[in-house]
């Protein structure tokens, strides 16, 4: 038999019957085959199972066409599981089983020695289980390893955020939570420095301050080397804040420190002044109070007029500075953050003017050491500013005069002259905190020759315009310990870990308005759902 591939020629209606590839059987030889299938078709056991049979037009060899054979034999697989057949180009089996072939010339070439394709039952026909080859080869589709989510932290916010090495408790930390418990809580854990954004709002006010601060007190820059100076030169401050208030009868930014349920707290008070904030207001509520009995109406009789024969026993009241951009001044609860402040700062500045603050325990919450002696730099630039750092020589130790040092320059740090014509360190009083404490507590007791009982008892909001500074209005109101206590209480529960974060009530949403985590408030979205509940049951109870 010829091997070679001849041309496809082309069929006539003459010559219908032959085809291009002849066959290798005789017409009797075909005859069999077809009987054989015949007979299997009408043996299958499965109704489901479709038969299939060659059909081949009747033809005659011809020696002139040959069969491409195509490389190797093609196999399928059989009706019986685990056989298989070869192709009908292995015709020496042809007659002893039945054979099944796939026919698809497109794509493999392959052509087999029939006529008619034949049709494999579904049934017939196992493939392997690829699918977790495939899905592990799929291009672009990368299986990322589940992140594990961070240990949720069980410190309460005192550890985290208040506990040293970082600083202590201040005024605005408490005074916080009277706005929006839950608002401080993302601040302090959402956003960088657990501060609240810088917005062009709060640049204004800054501005503000500080134009009213300097209309009090001269800011110059000192050079410090470590943090005990830079803790002095805030005990410095208070002590010339303090001097001020009774030169000027006003003072600004003073700050102070003190002891609240075992927790350091500290502040800086806007303003300090001896002129009353309302008069008439002030009159009524010492009234009220006197009306009490005939006795504290005469004791209290007999204090104003003490007070006002003796001008140096004069009463102090305390101011808070906030700037608005609109000229309607804030009500209701919106008022209450201020009231905690001014209540804490009383608190605060009575307990320093009493002299019951321990500036020892203090110290040690900052990690300072109140015996380390000040750097030459440093005091030269301090005793530029206050003359009695120095020792008189003449009337104190004997000597001669110590050398006079040139004056500060107000800008940067003290010149080398001033180092230089440093005085010898026997002429030097207060070389370490250790030894300006008692000078503080000196200068307390002057300002402040009642103690906390200096303190006037109305307390008031100044609202400003934060455009240019002008006075929108004020807000007096008496001081109230009771209810510092009840809120101090309430607040100091959530840092110390006690009780989970509250958001505002209902009532106060409005402040949901102006708030950055608002969208992300779960608080808030609570809300909203309890809200919208409370409003469908109230119709269908109309219904």
């Amino acid at each position: 038999m010829a091997t070679s591939v001849a041309p496809m020629s082309v069929l006539d209606g003459n010559n219908l019957d032959e085809s291009d590839y002849g066959s290798d059987f005789s017409v009797g030889e075909e005859v069999i085959v077809n009987q054989l299938l015949e007979d299997i078709r009408n043996k299958s056991a499965s109704p489901s199972e479709s038969a299939s049979t060659f059909s081949s037009p009747p033809q005659s060899a011809s020696p002139r066409h040959t069969v491409a054979k195509a490389p190797g034999n093609l196999s399928v697989l059989s009706s019986s599981p685990g056989r298989s057949i070869d192709t009908l180009s292995n015709k020496a089996n042809a007659p002893a089983r039945s054979r099944r072939q796939y026919s698809d010339d497109s794509n493999t070439g392959l052509n087999a020695n029939t006529h008619a394709p034949l049709h494999i039952p579904s049934d017939d026909v196992r493939y392997p289980d690829l699918s977790h080859a495939l899905s592990s080869t799929k291009p672009g589709i990368a299986t990322e390893p589940e992140t594990p989510k961070p240990p949720k932290d069980s410190r309460s916010p005192l550890q985290r955020f208040r506990s040293f090495p970082k600083k202590p408790l201040t005024v605005s930390d408490l005074s916080s939570g009277a706005w929006c418990e839950l608002q401080y809580w993302y601040t302090l854990t959402r956003l960088p420095g657990g501060r609240k954004t810088r917005t062009a709002a709060m640049r204004g006010g800054t501005r503000v301050h500080q134009t009213l601060e300097d209309q009090v007190h001269t800011t110059v820059q000192v050079n410090i080397a470590n943090k005990e100076e830079a803790f002095a030169l805030r005990l410095w401050n208070v002590i010339q804040g303090l001097r001020t208030l009774r030169d000027a009868g006003m003072t600004r930014e003073l700050e102070v420190w003190g002891i609240i349920e075992g927790q350091i707290v500290n502040g800086i008070i806007d303003e300090i002044s001896h002129e009353s904030p309302n008069p008439a207001f002030e009159q009524e509520l010492s009234l009220s109070q006197s009306s009490r009995g005939f006795v504290e109406t005469h004791l209290k009789e007999q204090s104003v007029i003490t007070d006002y024969l003796e001008p140096h026993r004069k009463t102090f009241y305390l101011t808070d500075v906030k700037t608005r951009a609109s000229e309607r001044l804030p009500t209701g609860a919106a008022l209450r953050p201020a009231r905690v402040q001014l209540f804490l700062y009383h608190r605060l500045l009575g307990e320093m003017a009493s002299g019951t603050v321990d500036f020892d325990i203090i110290l040690d919450r900052y990690g300072l050491r109140a015996e380390a002696l000040f750097s030459d730099a440093f005091m030269a630039q301090v005793g530029d500013l206050h003359d009695e750092i120095f020792y008189d020589a003449d009337s104190d130790l004997g000597g001669t005069p110590s050398t006079p040092h040139s004056t500060f320059s107000g800008q940067g740090a003290a010149s080398s002259q001033s180092y230089q014509m440093m005085p010898p360190a026997e002429l030097i009083r207060y070389r370490s905190i250790a030894q300006m404490l008692p000078l503080l507590r000196s200068e307390l007791r002057e300002t402040f020759p009642r103690g906390a009982a200096t303190l006037g008892e109305l307390l008031a909001v100044q609202y400003r315009h934060r455009d240019d500074g002008r006075i929108l209005g004020n807000n007096a109101f008496p001081n109230d310990p009771e209810a510092l206590e009840v809120y101090l209480r309430q607040d100091l529960e959530w840092w110390r870990g006690e009780r989970e974060a509250e958001g505002v009530s209902i009532e106060e949403t409005y402040k949901c308005r102006s708030c950055e985590f608002a969208e992300s408030c779960q608080w808030r979205k609570d809300k909203e759902i309890a809200i919208l509940q409370k409003t469908r049951s109230a119709l269908r109870t109309s219904s």
